[in-house]
């Protein structure tokens, strides 16, 4: 099985427990890259920051021929890198290409639709992914825009620790990483915040008048 659902707790202790490997971490930055890992490397230029801590860093442009030797890397970390790029088969076969295996984390279709912040036309999100358990593979189709977004990056942070596995995809990788784009999703009408925030008051609203009936009965 060249891919499969995983943990990413589990994927570091593993880490910490190999750290004889040569790990790469593609497209981290200052903030939330794996300490785990012992080469890091991205499209933005954080050098100077890298060198300070003593660690391995390497700048590389945008859609071009990744950097590396062919199979120079035993392990490669993606976390939430995939959904950015315009050609996810061009990435795929260049992580193939310098890697034996690894991890791929991705936001989830929810997650993609409740999260503002990641929209940019350039580097923002482009692709929504989920996994083919049937078939062990990895699918993405083009992003649309279902569900007018209310929930900031880190509130959805806040609640990672509860719902890590309804708004991630977490997977392990070895030899290759099966993966196929399906057609776009289609949806007649975006549900909208404030359509969301009258249901929700409706419904409150209906509760306590239920409440208030119990209490006059009685």
């Amino acid at each position: 099985m060249p891919i499969r659902r995983t943990n990413r707790t589990n994927q570091k202790l593993w880490l910490k427990k190999n750290q004889h490997l040569k790990i790469l971490d593609l497209g981290c930055s200052p903030m939330n890259y794996w300490k785990e890992a012992n080469h890091f490397a991205d499209i933005e230029d954080h050098r100077d920051h890298f060198k300070s801590l003593n660690l391995n860093y390497t700048f590389f442009k945008p859609n071009e021929k990744l950097p590396f030797k062919d199979k120079e890397f035993d392990y490669v970390i993606l976390s939430h890198v995939l959904e950015h790029v315009p050609e996810p088969f061009n990435l795929k076969k260049e992580i193939e290409r310098i890697g034996k295996a690894g991890y791929i984390e991705l936001p989830t279709k929810l997650n993609d639709n409740m999260v503002f912040g990641c929209d940019e036309e350039i580097t923002g999100h482009k692709w929504w992914f989920e996994f083919d358990d049937d078939n062990n593979k990895l699918v993405f189709a083009k992003k649309i825009d279902a569900l007018e977004k209310f929930i900031s990056v880190g509130s959805v942070f806040k609640l990672m620790s509860i719902f890590d596995d309804s708004l991630t995809l977490q997977l392990y990788w070895h030899d290759n990483i099966p993966l196929e784009e399906r057609k776009p999703y289609t949806i007649e009408k975006k549900i909208t915040f404030n359509s969301l925030v009258r249901k929700f008051i409706g419904k409150k609203i209906r509760i306590y008048l239920s409440k208030l009936k119990k209490i006059f009965r009685k």
